[in-house]
């Protein structure tokens, strides 16, 4: 710890900024200081992104900050972040701040140097978005301060149940130190909502995050976890980080896990937040060991189920015409509002992707492909 503490002292501003942005690996987004993340009214913005410190107590077996890890550390002061923040805010690099860290101590001491960071902020005036990642096991107290302050905040769930958990994060209990603490955010969120509710100020969302490939859980019950949580703790916005094997961790032998598998499960979360599906629906479309193919899920939906089509868009209710791939909830809203539709080109004027919908699609009957021999075609 001497060693660790002796090489920090010789670490510039600059370099300990780009130490602890790189260490946000499994937070959300990339690896630089501003990246995009979603807002709470799913507008995608900028933020800086970064660590409080990552020195940590925690031994998560995935993560290149373990505490047995040797690895150069770095810590960030609260009033450092707030000026490096206002520095961005002010040039129109970024429109907010996520800010995470590793375990400094215990969760309260962590979380209590998180909330002097967003109260520094605050009281300076600033009235860009805060994202507050917060620890597992956090106390309620810290969380309802967080609350008066941040615009999102939430603890990261990383796995879909208590065995997986344990196996890659040992320091912490799944039930009481992540699920009580998605139950106690969604609570939290609620009370905001009623207290700004017709004064215009944008209230936040449970969201969480699932390290994909860290345990050899399949897709099948990422997803299922994810629709329950969207019911439990009305998660707005899951986040997949794919598993990538970090050298002196007890996973370094570990697989990496492909980056379009996280792809496919975003789009998986997609279809059950704005689509109206249930993890249920999809049952069809994984392998025998409930992995997705590496396929748009929407296509292999559809696929799946030709006696549902062709649907005409004249007469198709909502639920059909989402189903439809290259249809989404903006333009089958459009085109409902709109009917009667007479041509293809009305329809890409709403925003239909029209070569992904037209095997799938009629318009007053007639159609202009053939959807046996499309699949056909696709087999």
């Amino acid at each position: 710890m001497i060693a660790e503490r002796r090489n920090e002292q010789h670490l510039t501003l600059s370099e300990r900024m780009q130490l602890l942005s790189s260490g946000t690996k499994y937070d959300s987004c990339n690896q630089s200081a501003v990246c995009h993340a979603f807002g709470p009214d799913g507008r995608c913005i900028q933020l800086y992104k970064t660590l409080l410190s990552n020195s940590c107590a925690g031994e998560c077996a995935y993560c290149p900050n373990r505490c047995e890890r040797d690895t150069m550390r770095a810590t960030l002061d609260p009033e450092e972040i707030a000026k490096i923040t206002w520095s961005f805010y002010r040039r129109n690099a970024i429109e907010g701040l996520f800010l995470s860290s590793g375990i400094m101590g215990d969760a309260e001491q962590t979380s209590q140097k998180q909330l002097e960071v967003v109260e520094l902020l605050r009281g300076q005036g600033f009235k860009g978005y805060i994202n507050i990642r917060v620890m597992p096991g956090t106390p309620k107290y810290l969380l309802e301060q967080i609350a008066e302050h941040a615009n999102k905040f939430g603890v990261n769930a990383e796995t879909t149940n208590s065995v997986n958990y344990s196996e890659i994060c040992p320091n912490f209990d799944y039930k009481n130190d992540v699920l009580q603490r998605l139950k106690w955010t969604k609570d939290l969120i609620h009370k905001k909502r009623r207290e700004y509710s017709g004064m215009g100020r944008l209230v936040g969302a449970n969201d969480t995050q699932f390290v994909v490939g860290a345990v050899s859980e399949p897709d099948r019950d990422i997803v299922k976890t994810v629709d329950r949580f969207m019911d439990k703790y009305e998660l707005r916005r899951p986040y997949f980080m794919s598993f990538d094997p970090v050298p002196d961790t007890p996973l370094e032998d570990g697989i990496a896990s492909p980056k379009w598998r996280e792809q496919r499960l975003y789009q998986m979360s997609f279809l059950l937040k704005d689509y109206g599906l249930r993890a249920n629906d999809f049952d069809e479309i994984y392998n025998e060991e409930g992995f997705l193919g590496n396929a748009d899920p929407k296509v292999m939906l559809a696929q799946s189920q030709p006696d549902r089509f062709p649907v005409d868009v004249n007469s198709a209710d909502m639920p059909d015409l989402l189903l439809v791939p290259g249809i989404g909830p903006i333009s089958a809203n459009r085109i409902v509002r709109s009917r009667p539709i007479a041509s293809e080109q009305e329809l890409a004027r709403m925003g239909v992707v029209v070569t992904h919908a037209r095997p799938y699609i009629s318009i007053n009957g007639s159609r202009q492909s053939n959807l046996a021999s499309f699949l056909g075609a696709c087999s």
